[in-house]
């Protein structure tokens, strides 16, 4: 593998603009999303496994109605901000002006819908009547995260990259107190209060930084032709929200089946608490693609061999660099949990888990290749098929509560890579080397075996051999890069 040198990458615009915006947002988020990662693991010893799954069952509803709140404008209002921010600037400002506009009307009728019927919610479907009111403040919740998805996705789209490295920053602090703070002195109501307060803060703070980069672009909040504008970006929201529409509903019918079986809101905490760690991975990776997708968008950045290599296994081969010690020694996720975790239930959720976000991983640039080419209904037919998988799964697997839930999850995950990357190659949306290469291949054989031998045995010794296995992960990865950019 060619050594990039300082000088080379002073000669690159895009190196420079992927290492720049890459280290801060990953500076911010890092901070941001630790913070929130440590604060899940406070509230994860301050309150019982029980309370921590009811915490959890709050988590997954406000992420399956998000999707109803901001219909994936977010993501719209990047692209076209992106887009437009040089060649349109009245354009861009309408474009902002309608996303925030509709955004609010979204997420207020869903604050009204969980208003009224939070009673039935809680009592009826999620069989825990203490949870009426915490879902109600989840509702505020959703308005001011609806909001701030649009401001984040602007500052995205106008690559303001140290701007939303602060708001990240801010945003964990935030959370971090909120959580800790309400969750010690009133359980599950107070850290969920608590959030809200520092989404509202959150909220005000965004603002300001948007409307100043505002200025700076000539760009402003403008409801001009908001008919127009409308019908523009829901004809790209739509399908980029559709898939989203499938996955977050899909992950909150499972945990409402999971805490409906025997000991179910303990499984629910046991398994929530578990993937805190895989969770800060894809945080991380998601930081990374939120750099890569607005320069991607550009008409100037062409796709060479070396750009598409950062593109399709970047966050690949970071995701499994930092799964790595998860891998060798999951002991550590028990000893930070506490006591309450069983150890052999954790092993084996990590290590499901630990796959499916290399899975996901894996298939971010294969993402981006469907906003940039809008194909994002093909995006759809992907995850309906992961949902039906994993809902069929879970039905049969739904006695052995946490590791079954751990094992749908994973398998369906498995399905929808091994169809659907062949299928998104035979329609020329991403190149065969993703997929249809020895190298590749290599990785996962690679994972897999490390994997094996630490799953197979708890004695330190015995995974000695694991050294050796991990030496070969650099020689893959050079392997790898030599054929992709062989031609440069």
């Amino acid at each position: 593998m060619q050594v990039v040198s300082f000088q080379r990458v002073r000669s690159s615009p895009f190196l420079r603009q992927v290492l720049k915006g890459t280290f801060l947002l990953t500076a911010g988020s890092v901070i941001s999303k630790g913070l929130l990662a440590l604060a899940y693991i406070i509230l994860a010893r301050i309150l019982t496994t029980s309370e921590y799954g009811e915490y959890g069952i709050l988590r997954s509803t406000m992420d399956n109605l998000l999707v109803f709140a901001s219909m994936g404008i977010g993501l719209t209002t990047t692209k076209y901000i992106s887009e437009l921010k040089h060649t349109d600037k009245s354009a861009a400002s309408s474009i902002l002006g309608t996303s925030l506009g509709l955004v609010f009307v979204l997420s207020f009728i869903v604050f009204l819908t969980l208003l009224i019927f939070s009673t039935p919610v809680s009592t009826g479907i999620l069989k825990n009547e203490s949870l009426t009111y915490p879902l109600i403040i989840a509702g505020g919740i959703l308005i001011f995260i609806s909001l701030n998805s649009i401001q984040s996705g602007a500052l995205l789209g106008l690559q303001s990259y140290r701007d939303i490295s602060v708001v990240h920053i801010v945003q964990g602090i935030l959370l971090f107190a909120g959580l800790c703070i309400g969750g010690y002195y009133h359980g599950v109501t107070g850290a969920i209060t608590g959030n809200l307060l520092g989404m509202v803060v959150l909220y005000f703070f965004t603002h300001h930084l948007l409307i100043r980069r505002c200025k700076t672009e000539g760009i402003h909040i403008s409801f001009h032709d908001w008919r127009k504008y409308t019908k523009l970006i829901y004809k790209f929201a739509i399908p980029a929200s559709l898939s989203t529409f499938i996955v977050a509903p899909t992950i909150w019918i499972l945990n409402t089946m999971l805490v409906n079986q025997p000991n179910g809101y303990y499984q629910l905490g046991l398994y929530s608490a578990v993937i805190i760690f895989t969770m800060a991975i894809q945080m991380l990776n998601g930081s990374i693609g939120n750099v890569l997708l607005p320069m991607f968008l550009a008409d100037k950045t062409a796709l060479s061999h070396k750009k598409a290599f950062v593109n399709y296994f970047g966050t690949w081969i970071i995701t499994i660099l930092l799964s790595i010690p998860l891998i060798v020694f999951p002991e550590l996720v028990s000893f930070i949990l506490g006591n309450k975790y069983p150890v052999d239930s954790i092993r084996t959720i990590l290590f499901l888990s630990i796959f499916s976000t290399i899975i996901i991983a894996h298939k971010q640039g294969i993402a981006r290749d469907l906003i940039i080419k809008n194909k994002m209904w093909l995006s759809v037919f992907s995850m309906g098929l992961w949902a039906v998988s994993t809902f069929l799964l879970f039905t049969l697997l739904k006695g052995y509560g946490a590791m079954g839930f751990a094992w749908s999850y994973c398998l369906g995950y498995i399905i929808n890579y091994l169809l659907f990357t062949p299928f998104f190659i035979y329609k020329k949306i991403s190149p065969a080397y993703i997929f249809y290469n020895k190298w590749v291949v290599g990785v996962w054989i690679w994972i897999l075996l490390l994997t094996a031998i630490n799953f197979s045995t708890s004695a330190y010794f015995l995974r000695l051999f694991s050294l050796p296995v991990i030496g070969l992960f650099p020689w893959l990865i050079h392997r790898l890069y030599g054929e992709i950019c062989k031609n440069e």
